[in-house]
């Protein structure tokens, strides 16, 4: 390999983790962000975080249908075909974990305790074969909880976008952190 292309290879893959899919393609991924502490007392309101895109690919669609939504539109492009959506489309649980999947790319954070609620869930568009989806994440407001005084809420929105900038899915998570020990 010349030394060019060891060069473009590794800048290309610091961009995204990608690789080729059976039409060529590039197919874009993420990679597990850094594992850190943040507490509660760390997260500032108003925060914006972005991450992605992340190519969303029939066999994945099918593949996590088949075990968790086999619905027709979702494991097969014929049975996408006969409905409304005229395609093979994401389940919304594939979706949802698909956002799961681009906030840990940004950080895991060990102070986590788990999401309280998440509300206002929104499928806004279908997701199909070849998307490239990215995230917005938004710090909107936290509190100490009333009943457990070493954590917190936070609530924060998400809105999943393919390449054209339509949104696709929106929800806003209310998340435990532990508060910093005294």
């Amino acid at each position: 390999m010349s030394h060019a292309v060891f060069v473009f290879a590794k800048f290309h893959s610091l961009l995204y983790a990608g690789c080729m899919n059976r039409n060529n393609q590039i197919e874009k991924d993420v990679d597990a962000g850094p594992v850190v502490e943040m507490f509660f007392e760390d997260i500032e309101v108003g925060r914006v975080r972005k991450a992605g895109p992340i190519t969303v690919t029939a066999d994945e669609i099918i593949s996590f249908a088949r075990r968790y939504d086999p619905l027709p539109m979702h494991v097969s492009d014929e049975g996408g075909q006969a409905t409304v959506h005229n395609s093979l489309i994401a389940s919304g649980i594939l979706t949802s974990a698909l956002k799961q999947r681009m906030i840990m790319s940004i950080e895991r954070n060990t102070a986590i305790i788990g999401a309280a609620k998440i509300e206002d869930q929104n499928f806004l568009k279908p997701v199909r074969d070849g998307d490239e989806l990215s995230m917005r994440q938004e710090c909107l407001s936290k509190r100490i909880s009333k009943s457990r005084s070493d954590r917190g809420l936070v609530t924060w929105e998400f809105a999943l976008t393919n390449q054209q900038g339509d949104c696709v899915f929106s929800s806003r998570d209310i998340v435990m952190v532990r508060r910093r020990p005294s």
